[in-house]
């Protein structure tokens, strides 16, 4: 009876310690695949995605990719200061007053500029706010001999640009999602690779 007992302890203790395992697990890659559905349904893989020329039936030339716009004309300050900032109204609007007319997300974009309201956009990339992070300290951070730190190629050679570091290929989603735990240890792991040569004391990110 005493063996069944402790047999039957142990496999409690064993299922708590799953649990707690399982919990932490979860709790510290809270964000990672988070996918949020946006007010107005911003189709990434048409505006900044590559643009792909085809021929119709008809003869026509028509471009069935994207637009290559870059990141930053939409997200104006990843380079300047710490926030990306996401796009207002006007910014939209700087296209769409001409393009895209009559479309049903493009009339709904008018609607808010009309009323002079700026989009809700729902964030989807947002750290805790005890965590101090600065877009432009990593963008244009550089090695001793002054080259950027963060790679200007993927593993296959491509030109890629620096926000997928941590962000992923956004050009390829229809729908933005985190890719990347944007957890502490995912962020130390950044900075202790020898090229980052990163600051690993708690006051570089905690102040």
């Amino acid at each position: 009876m005493n063996g069944r007992r402790k047999l039957v302890r142990l496999l409690v203790l064993v299922g708590l310690v799953a649990a707690t395992g399982a919990l932490a697990w979860t709790l510290s890659n809270a964000r990672q695949g988070y996918e949020p559905r946006q007010p107005i349904s911003f189709r990434h893989t048409r505006m900044p995605g590559a643009p792909d020329w085809q021929v119709t039936d008809a003869g026509e030339v028509v471009n069935a990719g994207g637009y290559d716009i870059p990141c930053v004309y939409c997200h104006t300050m990843p380079y300047k200061g710490r926030h990306s900032t996401v796009p207002s109204t006007a910014v939209c609007m700087n296209c769409h007053q001409s393009v895209g007319l009559g479309k049903e997300w493009v009339l709904r974009m008018q609607e808010y500029w009309e009323r002079g309201q700026p989009i809700p956009w729902v964030k989807v990339h947002d750290l805790p706010d005890f965590v101090y992070y600065d877009h432009s300290a990593h963008l244009n951070a550089r090695d001793a001999s002054g080259a950027l730190k963060l790679a200007e190629h993927d593993a296959e050679g491509r030109p890629m640009v620096a926000c997928q570091h941590c962000h992923g290929d956004v050009a390829a989603m229809e729908i933005v999602s985190v890719q990347n735990p944007f957890n502490m240890q995912w962020c130390l792991d950044c900075h202790r690779k020898p090229e980052m040569d990163g600051g690993t004391d708690c006051v570089v990110c905690h102040r």
